[in-house]
């Protein structure tokens, strides 16, 4: 069953997919219809809402010096109105996110958002898909999330820089100018509209003190130029800020404070009330600052015009703030509960019906519409409002509870299959068959034990497979509830086999450089002190017998160690470290005394000499940009054998590092290889020889720590956004490869330093490769568990990248074993008498 390259890879990613998966399934409640809305007597408080958004506006910025900055708003807020402080619940991880969270009430995670970059995503359910008209002047990116929405003029947005103040100044005049002449040609034809929303989308960076008297001279504008078209005092108004860009680092807060201004018709006007309040003018008059998520602005607006929510909104309707009859709030707020009650339904529905119920059930769903409805005959509105409001808290937990329930559940079933991965390639490190007497004796015990288990396996799978069926489990969590049962049962077969496994305590060693090379992933010192640990180890003996090559060797060891502690060079940019990392790659062949022809010497020196003018001078980048992309070509599809072939490929492979670095990883990475070389020529001297568990135990160190000694996953996303500093330039189709090369070079050169010195170890490359399926099994089960769906984009993907890189770690080394076979492992030198030495 296992009996090729292929079906050891199969069935390693097989377990990452299903990783994958578990992680980007939609946890959406799926296709559900709008509420109605109980026809009363008395009107909606608001026939048409204005919603005012400025980009970049911060909570700070718009309430600093008491609210000097904006004088004109302050005489409005100070005798009409709402302001507070809108706070994302969670991290934002697109631009667009805020908008959705604005207008359609949830929070994009990073799932939904993961997914939009595979697909086009559906455009969301809004509160533009329920009123009756709607303009707005917006983005063409906003439009196509809401294409429910008319924007009478194509507006032309762009992202200026942070220094760049009168463009966005111009930008937002051209908005009030578009919004002005609308007005003037079609007010008329809305005076006896109803449901009409306006979205007035004000882009720009973050504003200064000064600039924003602008803005809020703007908006007063705004706010007069529609007073004026629509006079009849039934207009709300709503001027908030997109809420932040999207978190990137992992220790910003999750919450960025964006204010809000809600006035106008049907708006209440709250003069004090317990909690956060601010200065609202020079006098020290203070008002009360209500703090709302933007779901519950959502709700919000729905309720100011008489509108259903949408139907996956989060958004609970804040109690008091609607100058309206305790009935029309109490009736909103009815709506409301059951626009989530409905979801929470769905979201049950989707579950096992003999799961816990945690504390909201079917019983208690219906218990809540039974007695709101008794209520709202009673004309108790007052307690109904009451009810409604005391009940929605429970229906958001309850549907966060029902959208995690599978997912921990989900990872433990791979985590048991990952565990029998591992226990059967344990069975692949065999040292042979027993011999035919054991086998003999131990034939009968065995086959009984394994009839029983295969039974028991059945049994289960058996049971659980009727248990999916019958609770109607979706499919694809039926999938990955079955991985287990596939994984044991390859497991159990393969112990059907009877092979004759490595002993327990050969695996002792690879257990411990698994835990050093995971506590890397915590700490880059604990890798540092195992790659002392066991380098030392692995050359104990050249401690007896000490020469100059053994102290430079030793020089060289303690200053990768003590690298460790230096703050990371991945992601930094520093032009004199990279200067000086050129002229090093360019000495060092010079100073081991070895020479190469003429072509080497030429093609290295003119591609260094570009990357020394690009980063002095630049005056020609695109020079520089294609002469190393031809420099790469050269490298890969340039093959000529040579009697110092490693040597040969230690220099190209040095220079085309050197192109994709920004700071001094070329030094680390040459230093790197240079004690690989001097510790595998000791052992060779002393005509030590290395086994595949050995040479497994090599590659994995060396590059892993080839990673930790310049940096960290974390520290790719610095390095993407330098990607344009370095030699290769950033285009669009080829900064992936760029990244790629980053990490795969060191890893490439660690292998041809490998192939060079023990060209035998190509008959072990099985049993090399096992053993590195196994070690890496073992730590992608430590690091599933720390993969998380919530918090800063940053360390949702970094963790990922991590679980990602080592599952396929073994694979790809399985290719780049082959290439470095081809480069420096070529058959024709084998049949050379003896081997060359290089002094």
């Amino acid at each position: 069953m296992l009996s090729s390259y292929q079906s050891f890879a199969r069935y390693q990613l097989l377990l990452l997919l299903s990783v994958v998966l578990i992680y980007l399934r939609s946890t959406s409640p799926g296709s559900l219809e709008p509420q109605k809305i109980e026809p009363l007597k008395e009107p909606p408080p608001a026939d048409r809402l204005v919603v005012l958004v400025r980009d970049g506006l911060s909570a700070q910025t718009f309430l600093a010096n008491r609210c000097r900055n904006v004088p004109l708003l302050r005489e409005l807020f100070l005798h009409q109105g709402l302001v507070g402080i809108s706070r994302p619940e969670t991290t934002t991880y697109h631009p667009m996110s805020p908008y959705i969270s604005l207008f359609s009430g949830f929070n994009e995670d990073a799932a939904i958002v993961a997914r939009g970059w595979l697909r086009n995503p559906d455009p969301p359910d809004s509160i533009f898909n329920r009123c009756n008209h709607s303009f707005a002047w917006t983005s063409s990116e906003v439009i196509t999330r809401f294409p429910k929405i008319k924007r009478p003029v194509a507006m032309n947005f762009e992202n200026f820089a942070s220094d760049v103040t009168k463009s966005c100044s111009e930008m937002e005049e051209s908005v009030c100018r578009s919004v002005d002449r609308f007005l003037r040609g079609a007010s008329r034809q809305l005076l006896n509209s109803t449901g009409v929303i306006f979205f007035v989308h004000m882009t720009g960076v973050e504003p200064s003190c000064e600039s924003l008297q602008l803005i809020q001279e703007n908006v007063w504008n705004l706010y007069q130029r529609f007073e004026k078209s629509f006079p009849d005092q039934r207009t709300a108004y709503l001027f908030t800020s997109n809420l932040g860009d999207p978190q990137t680092e992992s220790e910003c807060s999750l919450a960025v404070e964006s204010p809000f201004f809600l006035w106008g018709s049907g708006v209440a006007h709250v003069k004090s009330m317990p909690g956060r309040s601010f200065v609202a003018n020079d006098s020290g008059y203070r008002l009360p600052l209500h703090v709302l998520n933007p779901p519950h602005l959502t709700a919000l607006m729905s309720a100011l015009l008489g509108l259903p929510p949408p139907v996956h909104s989060r958004g609970m309707l804040p109690q008091g703030m609607l100058n309206t009859s305790k009935r029309y709030e109490a009736n909103a707020m009815l709506t409301n509960a059951k626009q989530l009650l409905a979801q929470a339904r769905r979201l049950r529905e989707l579950h096992p019906k003999r799961m816990p119920a945690f504390w909201l059930d079917f019983q208690m769903m219906d218990s809540f519409l039974k007695a709101s409805e008794g209520l709202k005959r009673q004309h108790r509105f007052k307690a109904l409002l009451e009810y409604s409001c005391n009940f929605m808290p429970v229906l958001v937990k309850g549907m966060d509870y029902f959208k995690d329930y599978y997912r921990q559940v989900l990872v433990w079933a791979v985590s048991f299959a990952g565990i029998g991965w591992l226990y059967c390639l344990r069975c692949h490190l065999t040292v042979g068959r027993k011999c035919r007497n054991d086998l003999e004796i131990q034939g009968l015990t065995s086959f009984k034990w394994l009839v029983f288990i295969r039974g028991i396996h059945r049994l289960l799978t058996g049971l659980l497979v009727i248990y999916m069926l019958l609770e109607r489990i979706p499919w694809l969590v039926q999938a990955i509830l079955l991985m287990p049962s596939l994984y044991w049962k390859v497991t159990i077969n393969v112990v059907g086999e009877r092979p004759k496994m490595v002993c327990r305590k050969s695996l002792i060693s690879s257990a411990l450089l698994a835990l050093i090379c995971l506590g890397g992933f915590f700490r880059r010192y604990i890798m540092a002190v195992g790659y002392l640990g066991f380098a030392g180890y692995t050359n104990r003996d050249a401690f007896r017998k000490r020469g100059l090559q053994f102290y430079l060797w030793l020089l060289l060891l303690l200053g990768l160690t003590c690298i460790s502690v230096l703050p990371e060079s991945l992601g930094c940019s520093q032009p004199r470290a990279l200067i000086l990392s050129i002229l090093l790659t360019l000495l060092r062949p010079l100073a081991c005394g070895v020479y190469f022809n003429l072509i080497t010497w030429l093609s290295n020196i003119v591609v260094l000499l570009a990357a020394l003018e690009y980063i002095l001078v630049g005056w020609h980048p695109w020079a520089t940009y294609m002469a190393s992309w031809i420099y790469l070509g050269y490298v890969a599809f340039w093959q000529r054998r040579n009697l110092q072939a490693t040597e040969l490929v230690f220099f190209n492979l040095s220079t085309l590092y050197t192109l994709t670095c920004t700071s001094y990883e070329p030094v680390v990475i040459q230093m790197l290889a240079m004690e690989l070389q001097l510790g595998l020529r000791m052992k060779l001297e002393r005509n030590e020889g290395i086994g595949p568990k050995t040479a497994a135990h090599y590659i994995l160190v060396y590059s892993w720590y080839s990673l930790f000694a310049i940096g960290s996953f974390p520290a790719f996303d610095d390095f993407q956004e330098i990607l344009h500093e370095t030699c290769f330039g950033y285009l669009p189709l080829t900064y992936g490869l760029v990244m790629v090369m980053k990490l795969l070079l060191p890893w490439l050169l660690v292998l041809c330093i490998l192939v060079g010195n023990y060209k035998d170890l190509g008959s072990h490359e099985r049993h090399i490769f096992v053993r590195l399926l196994f070690v890496s099994s073992a730590m992608s089960l430590v690091l599933l568990q720390r993969l998380t769906g919530v918090g800063p984009w940053r360390e949702i993907l970094s963790r990922f990248a991590e679980f990602a890189v080592v599952m396929v770690f073994p694979l790809v080394w399985l290719l780049m074993w082959r290439l470095a076979q081809l480069k420096v492992g070529s058959k024709w030198m084998s049949l050379l008498p003896g081997r060359v030495t290089i002094r």
